[in-house]
């Protein structure tokens, strides 16, 4: 089925429909690899059955992106690993023995970790 140009009657359409304003990609990003890794990009495109633009678009906007922590997040996350050794030692310590202060000790400590949590909480809210 053939099909004509609207504006003028008769007259038949060549070449592929244009795209809406919307679709077009009218920003170029250049990139540059050494050989290793364009063959590597080349290798998983081919692999993939996609181009190598396609290919760097969906690793681009498909992935998820983890942010990096923040110096405040890691110095929390070392102080509650700390605070976390600290309560495995109290608890072996009143295994072993049954000390009643050991119980105070272990309050302590979990009072330090909830401390933490709550800084950690109020800096950045996403993270619990």
């Amino acid at each position: 089925m053939r099909k004509y140009n609207s504006d003028a009657p008769g007259v038949k359409l060549r070449g592929r429909p244009k795209k809406e304003s919307s679709d077009k990609r009218d920003r170029k990003v250049s990139v540059n690899f050494t050989e290793d890794e364009e063959r590597e990009v080349k290798a998983k495109a081919s692999a993939a059955g996609i181009s190598i633009t396609e290919l760097l678009r969906i690793s681009a906007f498909r992935l998820s992106i983890v942010e990096r922590l923040t110096d405040f997040e890691r110095e929390a996350i070392r102080e509650l690993m700390y605070q976390g050794k600290n309560l495995n030692d109290q608890v072996r310590a009143c295994q072993a023995n049954a000390w009643p202060s050991t119980k105070r000790k272990a309050e302590a400590c979990l009072d330090g970790i909830l401390a933490i949590l709550g800084k950690l909480k109020t800096q950045n809210s996403t993270l619990l």
